[in-house]
């Protein structure tokens, strides 16, 4: 982007993102055109009146159109294109902010619904103009044009009913009162994300409801590590059409379906150990300028392919969200699981134990996290000795077969040999 002489020069092929914290109506439109039109001009008028027919439609960031199709439908050059949009600006109608993604220049024009027409009338500035451009005797038929509606002159005595006349104050009705909770700590916001300049930038809602899912939202910046406007698009589409709060769960479908792998900016670095190999230096580097989900989309890669499962995405936005640990740390945390203990997915009973001694430990840095690593070693249970004793279990015979009978006796041997020889039975001793 160049800015020289007060003028902005960009290519056409520059995003645009439109965006209005204000629903702009009909009636904005038609006093726009009245009040307006004489100094801002016939087209200024149709590139606001084409931006706010566009806001609706231009929620994507990811599928956003360029300054092309603003140029062929108005049949302009880019540089009126420029100095009518900076007329726009210079009465208040539109503000410009200007930023970069992965996929080129963006342009948010962000638009304001026109004076309301007595504010207009006393601001010295626009009034001035207008009775410039259009004199004297226009000047005062529009003034008439939005005077009092219905006769000039009203006559007679006020006989209108008061509150009490009609309704009854109860004086001992006691109204519900709301005390805020007292906060345990937001999420500590990185230097390049502003949530003022987020939630200006988020349509659809106001700036109280969005402040209610403020933990929420930063978790999702951190997650993911999109910027105010990325993130923005986003959450946009994630507002509910009948209560205009956000919904996280669609919010959270939206980012998984369009997650990014955009390497965060780089935080000056810590000093390291000396003695850490180059292998351990370039995982330090990567935990701590990689968004928690591209980091584990990479861990996953290198070991070969595997998806992030959905217990994966929701320990990942736990930690971040609840337990309030850092990305870096986050990702530590991941690698332990998938790459030292070279598992498939992240064990979360383990994970979240070895996420509790740390917060004990106040480990709040990639480095620290590693050296706690390398101290760890997870209990194992001890081995016992068990003696068993050796018992000689007799075979039972089935029930039918006949059960052998005690061993026979001398004197019932000689008995019996005694009876064989009276049969002359030879026998041998």
């Amino acid at each position: 982007m160049m800015q020289n002489d007060g003028t902005i020069e960009f290519h056409a092929k520059a995003g645009v993102f439109v965006q209005s914290n204000t629903p702009i109506t009909l009636t904005d439109l038609d006093r726009a055109f009245d009040l307006y039109t004489p100094f801002i001009g016939a087209t200024g008028y149709a590139l606001y009146h084409m931006l706010v027919r566009e806001l609706p439609y231009n929620t994507r960031l990811d599928a956003r159109e360029d300054h092309n199709f603003i140029l062929d439908s108005l049949n302009v050059s880019l540089p009126d294109f420029v100095k009518v949009r900076r007329r726009l600006e210079a009465v208040g109608l539109l503000t410009t902010l200007y930023t970069e993604d992965a996929l080129g220049e963006i342009y948010t024009y962000q638009l304001f619904a026109p004076l309301d027409v007595d504010s207009f009338f006393k601001e010295k500035l626009l009034a001035g103009l207008l009775f410039k451009y259009v004199g004297e005797e226009r000047y005062l038929t529009l003034q008439k044009r939005y005077a009092t509606q219905g006769q000039p002159n009203v006559k007679g005595d006020n006989i209108s009913a008061k509150f009490l006349q009609v309704f009854k104050h109860d004086t001992g009705t006691s109204l519900p009162t709301f005390e805020a909770k007292a906060s345990h700590g937001k999420i500590e916001i990185e230097d390049n994300f502003n949530f003022e300049n987020f939630s200006g930038l988020v349509r659809g809602t106001t700036i109280e409801k969005l402040a209610q899912h403020r933990d929420f939202l930063v978790s999702m910046h951190v997650i993911y590590g999109v910027d105010e406007v990325t993130l923005a698009g986003y959450t946009s589409q994630a507002i509910s059409l009948d209560t205009h709060d956000v919904d996280e769960k669609i919010l959270q479908q939206v980012m998984r379906q369009n997650r990014t792998t955009v390497v965060a900016e780089p935080e000056v670095s810590q000093p390291v150990q000396q003695n850490r190999s180059r292998e351990m230096l370039q995982l330090v580097q990567d935990a701590k300028t990689l968004a928690p989900n591209a980091f584990i989309e990479d861990v996953k890669f290198k070991k070969g392919g595997g998806f992030v499962t959905r217990n994966e995405y929701y320990f990942i936005s736990k930690m971040i969200k609840d337990v309030r640990l850092k990305a870096e740390v986050v990702n530590m945390l991941v690698w332990y699981e998938l790459g030292k203990r070279n598992r498939d997915t992240v064990n979360v009973d383990t994970a979240e134990t070895i996420a509790n001694s740390w917060l004990k430990m106040h480990v709040n840095s990639a480095e620290a996290a590693l050296d706690a690593i390398e101290k760890y070693q997870p209990s194992r249970p001890t081995k016992r000795n068990y003696t068993k004793k050796v018992t000689r279990v007799e075979p039972q015979m089935p029930s039918d077969t006949p059960k052998s009978k005690p061993a026979t006796s001398v004197d019932e041997v000689a008995e019996a040999l005694a009876e064989l020889k009276k049969l002359n039975i030879k026998t041998k001793n």
